[in-house]
């Protein structure tokens, strides 16, 4: 998922990280891939993104992969959505597929995703 070497029709994908000294206030938005370790405060727009075991994410998700291991109060709009064992996740699910590892905490919504 989250491969530096992988190409798509556009030619590289580019992965930015918001490291853990950074708090980000309003939109991000990458046609790349997103590594979240630190905090957003707003909505993150990517192709895939994963939310580190310490990074905090308030507020909306649109991507077509999500990983969770940190903690998201909010609403994710994606094709994949997947929960590790140390994810938190209070909010709204809109989603193709979602996978749950046991010991994650999660109280969500489900909604129908349209298409």
């Amino acid at each position: 998922m989250f491969e530096r070497d992988k190409k798509t029709e556009l030619g590289d994908h580019v992965t930015s990280l918001i490291d853990a000294d950074m708090r980000i206030t309003g939109t991000v938005v990458s046609s790349g891939d997103i590594i979240l370790a630190g905090g957003v405060e707003g909505e993150i727009k990517c192709r895939n993104l994963l939310i580190e075991d310490e990074a905090v994410l308030t507020g909306n998700v649109n991507a077509e992969e999500a990983v969770v291991a940190g903690q998201v109060d909010g609403q994710v709009n994606v094709g994949k959505l997947c929960i590790k064992d140390t994810g938190k996740f209070d909010g709204v699910i809109k989603a193709d597929g979602v996978e749950v590892e046991n010991g994650a905490v999660v109280t969500a919504r489900f909604r129908k995703k349209r298409r």
